[in-house]
């Protein structure tokens, strides 16, 4: 099972995506069935070495700054129209 490493977010919206994506981050979503939704932000870096295109169905732990783990799988992943490969953001599904 693959670890990622993640913080939490407390800003939204387009402006704040962008200066994200401008310091080598990316928006992305937890959420599921009666479990609050929780906005993340994901480094590129802790993510470079994963394949998701062969690991969407995969599950994944999800660790934030205290070392609370959260298990999920990947539900959608958006990229960039044109940059390859650049993740634009990814929802997540608790399991």
């Amino acid at each position: 099972m693959n670890n990622i490493k993640f913080l939490k977010r407390i800003q939204t919206g387009k402006s704040f995506s962008r200066r994200l994506r401008i310091n080598n981050q990316f928006p992305a979503i937890i959420y599921g069935k009666k479990k609050k939704t929780i906005p993340i932000i994901i480094n590129n870096d802790d993510i470079i070495s994963i394949d998701f295109k062969k690991n969407s169905k995969k599950k994944f732990q999800l660790i934030d700054k205290k070392k609370k783990i959260y298990k999920v799988k990947i539900i959608d992943i958006q990229y960039h129209p044109y940059k390859d490969n650049k993740i634009y953001h990814i929802d997540f599904l608790f399991v």
